[in-house]
């Protein structure tokens, strides 16, 4: 809300991915994407992305000189050296962000690590997105299209080596469908998985709060 009608385009990492789902924060044309991809590699993306960054989560790594003099924290998460937003005045970073380049997302794959991303994610299926396809899924089952669901739920860590969750999602069976929360779906929600019975195999639920 404060940074409405002040030229600043908002960005969502990580965790907060699944914001783009919900209508009131969609009625702000300025929430314009995602960058990056999960929590554990804020130290390279950040370094790359030119704005300001706003901590809301305990998902902070130490900050390195890179940004350290962009990057605040609110809320329950603090730093050391780091600066704080108190009583909902987010002034300080919306200033810092009016004063940094402008942000040219097609220059900037440099920040994205492994292999190209779909350049379009999809989130928001909580229960009540899902209930109003009932008829599909019910209908795919009766139709002996969707025979397994697959839940992949986990975190993940910050190690680049760690397959797990992609290997997994791979190996899923085409007559299955993966529904996925918290920060384990970016190791394979950058990869195209198709679709069953006029569903995306992938369905999103968002972050674990967001699960029924």
């Amino acid at each position: 809300e404060q940074t409405k009608g002040r030229g600043v385009d908002v960005y969502t990492h990580g965790e907060m991915l699944p914001a783009h789902s919900y209508p009131k924060l969609g009625e702000y044309d300025h929430l314009v994407g995602h960058f990056g991809t999960h929590w554990g590699n804020q130290l390279f993306e950040f370094r790359h992305f030119p704005g300001a960054i706003l901590m809301t989560s305990n998902c902070l790594r130490p900050p390195t000189r890179k940004y350290s003099d962009r990057i605040w924290t609110c809320g329950p998460v603090g730093f050391s050296n780091i600066g704080h937003i108190a009583d909902d005045d987010f002034s300080p970073l919306i200033n810092k962000a009016l004063a940094l380049p402008v942000f040219d997302a097609s220059n900037n794959s440099a920040a994205l690590r492994g292999e190209p991303r779909l350049t379009t994610l999809q989130t928001g299926f909580g229960r009540d997105a899902v209930l109003s396809v009932a008829d599909k899924v019910v209908g795919a089952i009766k139709a002996g299209q969707l025979k397994h669901v697959f839940v992949i739920g986990g975190c993940d860590g910050t190690e680049s080596s760690r397959s797990y969750f992609t290997d997994l999602a791979r190996e899923t069976p085409s007559d299955s469908i993966m529904l996925t929360l918290g920060c384990g779906k970016f190791r394979l929600n950058g990869e195209d998985h198709g679709t069953l019975g006029g569903l995306p195999r992938l369905l999103d639920m968002g972050q674990c709060n967001d699960a029924y």
